[in-house]
């Protein structure tokens, strides 16, 4: 009687997984790397990390975004009210970011 193999055994861990993915590691960003896996755009990795030096961080993109959300949000949720101030600047400072990405995603591109 023979014994099976286990699913849980280097050996099908290896032929299952370590053969279909093969990590790519960024180390310009040493303390944050960027780490890849599966098939992704390695092409354009100089453009988005010259995005993210010039522009800021995804956190900081992301936060913009989700600012400008939740005005639209709340707009949407009960428009006859008037739009803010701050509502504005949050809106602005979105459009300002998209333009600096294109910006800095040009010069990238241009300069590769």
């Amino acid at each position: 009687m023979s014994a099976s193999p286990s699913i849980f055994g280097m050996d099908n861990l290896f032929r299952n997984y370590a053969l279909n993915v093969f990590p790519i590691t960024d180390w310009r960003r040493f303390f944050s790397p960027t780490i890849v896996f599966g098939e992704a755009n390695i092409a354009d990795s100089d453009t988005e990390q010259k995005v993210v030096d010039s522009v800021g961080s995804y956190g900081y993109q992301l936060n913009r975004i989700l600012d400008a959300l939740a005005v639209l949000i709340r707009e949407n949720e009960n428009p006859k009210s008037p739009r803010t101030e701050k509502d504005r600047r949050m809106l602005d400072r979105l459009l300002d970011l998209h333009e600096a990405a294109d910006k800095a995603a040009i010069r990238a591109q241009t300069t590769q």
